[in-house]
């Protein structure tokens, strides 16, 4: 009887020890999401993982906007966006300091410092893997037709 007592701590103690650095990550986070909804960031983007729909996808869907240089790109779902970017890079994009594709991000952050660390460290801790991996393929088709769009 003993044995199988051991054999449960063992077990529970491989379970607890094993959890994703995911978990650990999003409790470690600063909550962001009320910073995120007072600068209508959900105006754009979405983050499924948290259950913010971007407000703009009844539009999105609507009618595709054109520009001079093609359609506009639609801002993605930052559900994993922790994955590939931490939070100082993150903070950089949001002040058009930092880049994606020579693209920078299409407002600046017109909040506090504070603000900025908080959003920034919440969205680092985006971890969503398929959502990174669906990012990553979008930025990879855009950039392509980016490039067959100046070949033409």
């Amino acid at each position: 009887m003993k044995h199988w007592g051991n054999l449960a701590i063992a077990a529970l103690f491989l379970a607890v020890g094993s959890t994703p650095a995911v978990a650990a990550d999003a409790a470690k986070a600063p909550n962001g999401k009320p910073v995120f909804t007072k600068y209508k960031c959900s105006s754009c983007h979405s983050i499924e993982a948290q259950a913010i729909v971007k407000k703009a996808d009844a539009a999105d869907k609507a009618e595709p906007t054109e520009k001079a240089a093609g359609p506009e790109r639609k801002a993605p779902d930052l559900s994993g966006v922790g994955v590939k970017r931490n939070a100082a890079w993150i903070e950089a994009y949001l002040l058009k300091k930092e880049a994606i594709e020579t693209r920078k991000h299409m407002k600046k952050f017109r909040g506090t410092d504070p603000e900025l660390k908080t959003v920034a460290g919440w969205l680092e801790s985006m971890k969503d893997e398929k959502a990174a991996a669906k990012q990553e393929a979008n930025e990879k088709a855009n950039e392509k037709a980016a490039e067959n769009k100046s070949a033409d």
